[in-house]
């Protein structure tokens, strides 16, 4: 006994032409994660399709859609007193987004705690500037939030600022002391 095809039989070339795109399609999408094809900052139109693509196909590695409301952004530097008494700033960041997303949210979770906990990881920051650094005597951890005003005083006139939320200054145990400080 023959079964009937649960498909009608005919043409199978659109089937083939959709297979084909979406082979396609998986290997852009995979092309972006894992290459710097799209990180093009030419304007050739090349990149610029790349570009438009990659937004389009909704590959942009970005988990702030997921936040539940806008919060205030962080950021944490380093001024650095070198022995022969110049100054260094070294902010922390990453060249990869999820990488910078973390050290956010570890300084944002930071500012929420006690100001033992707050002295605790700049120190800890301070022991690895100082260690990176071995030419530094002194460093200072500042750490900033943008704040954002409410709507209200957006509409009189106000603009996110950034605010100073910690600052400690950090000598290295075994140099010798700074003259002063930044």
């Amino acid at each position: 006994m023959r079964t009937p095809p649960s498909r009608p039989v005919g043409d199978e070339r659109p089937a083939g032409v959709w297979a084909c795109v979406a082979v396609l399609h998986l290997a852009a999408v995979s092309a972006f994660i894992w290459t710097d094809l799209s990180r093009g900052n030419s304007d050739t139109a090349f990149d610029r399709g790349v570009r438009t693509y990659k937004g389009l196909s909704g590959v942009v590695s970005d988990y702030r859609f997921f936040a539940p409301a806008v919060s205030s952004d962080t950021r944490t530097g380093f001024f650095l007193e070198l022995r022969d008494g110049s100054t260094l700033f070294q902010s922390l960041e990453s060249g990869e987004l999820e990488v910078g997303l973390r050290y956010q949210c570890i300084v944002a979770s930071s500012l929420r705690s006690s100001q033992k906990v707050q002295d605790v990881l700049a120190q800890s920051w301070a022991a690895v500037m100082l260690g990176v650094h071995p030419e530094a005597s002194r460093v200072t951890v500042v750490t900033q939030s943008y704040v954002l005003p409410p709507m209200r005083a957006w509409a009189a006139g106000k603009r996110p600022d950034w605010t100073l939320n910690y600052t400690g200054t950090f000598d290295r145990r075994d140099g010798p002391a700074p003259e002063s400080s930044p």
